[in-house]
């Protein structure tokens, strides 16, 4: 998430930005209330040639680099040109699939991608079937990405402990923070890193990253932007507790079965791995409570209501999250 200072809508700032794409302007304004921001800006709008819905992206330079911006599509094409069913980046006028822009609220990085087809699992009834093509969808993720030949030059699990210590460091984090932290490290440094444990993973396979086409009876994966070197492990575990908000009417047990046999049927997941689940839930905690700390690092003046009740809803995710290191 973006910190707080960067959660409201700057409608004149996406419009410049749209001048950039072959964008129907007349429907701009319809569009643009469906907008939503979270790691990023995304501001939807049509493409004037046929229509095509489009989702312009909008990243602070101060929050992310252009060269992980680059990274992403580099990735994307690359998974594409594979078969995989990832977004599309959609080019400017110019050709260029990404930019940076200056502007008078700052300097921007700018992107555009494709609408896939079909819901967000999230806005999806979560049947047997369809938990376990999620999980097949990831297996086949992890499968190509065992191939992927550009893997150094992504951010690897030893610079994200890096941001997270920096954070815990210039947020003051709790002492029961620190000392997870330590442990944390200790134990990540016994895991395997051969490539078929270790390599790059989504980061965010969550329920609102992935679309189901009900006709189709397919799956497509969005936003790379967090992808990262680290154990596929990582990835299997932030599906698997995101599945509440995908499964209705069914057991979280048989649900969690059904999302690793599919994940089976496309690549291997070792009893080792399994047994690596626990960590890599404790990772992932830590970097989400630093990312509290960063999001509610600068005051905001005047704060709207909804953002006072966002504020107040991280703070209690915050206390949530140190419970459960000191468990």
């Amino acid at each position: 998430m973006l910190k707080l200072k960067y959660l409201f809508e700057n409608f004149d700032l996406a419009k410049k930005c749209m001048e950039f794409y072959e964008c129907d302007m007349d429907s701009v304004d319809e569009m643009l209330q469906y907008f939503r921001i979270s790691s990023n800006a995304i501001y939807p709008f049509r493409l004037k040639t046929d229509g095509r819905i489009c989702f312009l992206r909008l990243s602070p330079a101060e929050e992310k680099k252009l060269d992980d911006v680059k990274s992403e599509i580099c990735l994307i094409e690359w998974l594409i040109d594979k078969g995989f069913p990832a977004m599309r980046p959609v080019p400017m006028k110019d050709g260029k699939l990404f930019g940076q822009i200056n502007t008078e609220w700052g300097t921007y990085n700018v992107s555009c991608f494709e609408k896939v087809s079909g819901n967000s699992l999230e806005d999806t009834k979560g049947t047997f079937q369809i938990v376990k093509g999620y999980g097949k969808t990831l297996g086949e993720l992890h499968a190509l990405m065992k191939e992927y030949p550009y893997s150094e030059e992504r951010r690897n699990h030893k610079m994200l402990l890096g941001e997270i210590e920096e954070r815990m460091q210039k947020y003051g984090a709790s002492e029961i923070v620190r000392k997870e932290f330590e442990d944390v490290c200790k134990e990540l440094e016994s895991l395997p890193l051969s490539t078929s444990d270790y390599g790059v993973i989504h980061y965010d396979f969550e329920p609102d990253n992935v679309f189901y086409d009900d006709k189709e009876e397919s799956f497509s994966v969005i936003n790379f932007d967090d992808a990262i070197c680290c154990w596929y492990a990582l990835d299997v575990v932030r599906a698997l507790d995101a599945l509440d908000e995908v499964i209705e009417d069914i057991a979280m047990e048989e649900a969690i079965a059904s999302f690793l046999e599919g994940y089976r049927s496309a690549t291997s997941f070792t009893e080792e791995q399994q047994q690596s689940m626990m960590l890599m839930r404790r990772f992932v905690h830590l970097q989400e409570y630093t990312t509290l700390l960063h999001v509610m690092s600068e005051d905001v003046e005047n704060m709207p209501n909804w953002m006072t009740n966002l504020s107040q809803k991280l703070k209690c995710k915050l206390r949530r999250l140190e419970e459960s290191m000191n468990a």
